[in-house]
């Protein structure tokens, strides 16, 4: 999730929501109106056609990271907020309302302050490390302007797929899958279905190497069959220690449009273009 969009991010940073088994061919209810299927990789599949209605909450957990949001696609908005550990732990939050978007972001700016005492304060280095001040203080919402936006940059996120997190397509890439109505387990091949800012995004899959080819996955489904958790043990990528990457969705038809956040904003300044879109 190295994009914003988060998980997750960054990425990114996940929603799978699922359309009543029931309704899907192949299927039968068992008792108590839980439905039931033989093959544990249809139900996967039908687990996430409800991803297109885009009403959903969702929470992720990575070995650098959390990530947790909300999509309300009728509105065509969405919030999230992206959270990285380690050397270069910071926060991102994010408010897209279309064609709207705002974001926050803090980390401490220690060694930025340093690096001003320490320098020249009228250099050109001291000038952007002033402005990078301002940018990630954590005080200042800042507003997007969508035609300054980079295509493929960390701002570039929409609503198109309203899966926020991905996880739609790493469950098209599934084998050796095994289990009942309400745990699924397997593996997948996420170089077959990463998404360039999802949950798993594909920076962290290409630096996982061969073995992101076969990850160990157990999904968990409701009562009507939608996905409500998905875990992943992953290795290790690049600076991400190897461990478990989760997500989390709750909440579906019950979020509300987002809307402007309240508090200091400001408009974007040049320089903050120029670091996201990168």
């Amino acid at each position: 999730m190295k994009n914003l969009r988060g998980g997750i991010l960054s990425v990114a940073v996940t929603a799978l929501l699922g359309l009543v088994v029931s309704g899907c061919a192949g299927t039968t209810t068992g008792q108590g109106g839980t439905p039931a299927t033989a093959d544990p990789k249809a139900a996967l599949a039908a687990s996430t056609k409800e991803l297109t209605n885009g009403n959903f909450a969702f929470a992720a957990a990575m070995p650098s990271g959390t990530a947790k949001g909300a999509v309300h696609l009728p509105s065509k908005s969405a919030a999230f907020t992206v959270e990285t550990t380690g050397q270069e732990a910071m926060k991102i939050e994010l408010v897209l309302a279309d064609p709207d978007r705002w974001v926050r972001m803090t980390m401490d700016t220690k060694q930025l302050e340093s690096a001003l005492l320490t320098g020249d304060d009228s250099s050109p280095v001291a000038k952007q490390v002033k402005e990078a001040l301002k940018l990630f203080t954590g005080k200042t919402w800042f507003h997007i302007d969508a035609t300054k936006v980079k295509k493929g940059g960390s701002l570039d996120i929409d609503l198109t797929d309203p899966d926020l997190t991905g996880a739609s397509g790493l469950l098209r890439a599934v084998s050796n899958v095994h289990g009942d109505a309400h745990t699924i387990s397997g593996t997948l091949d996420a170089t077959k279905a990463a998404s360039a800012d999802g949950f798993l995004d594909s920076d962290t899959v290409s630096e996982m190497g061969a073995a992101a080819a076969a990850l160990p996955f157990t999904a968990s489904l409701d009562d009507r069959g939608r996905l409500t958790k998905l875990a992943i043990d992953a290795p290790k990528a690049g600076e991400t220690p190897a461990g478990k990457w989760t997500v989390t969705i709750t909440g579906y038809g019950e979020q509300a449009a987002q809307t402007k956040p309240t508090g200091s904003v400001t408009e974007m300044p040049a320089s903050g273009y120029q670091a996201m879109n990168g």
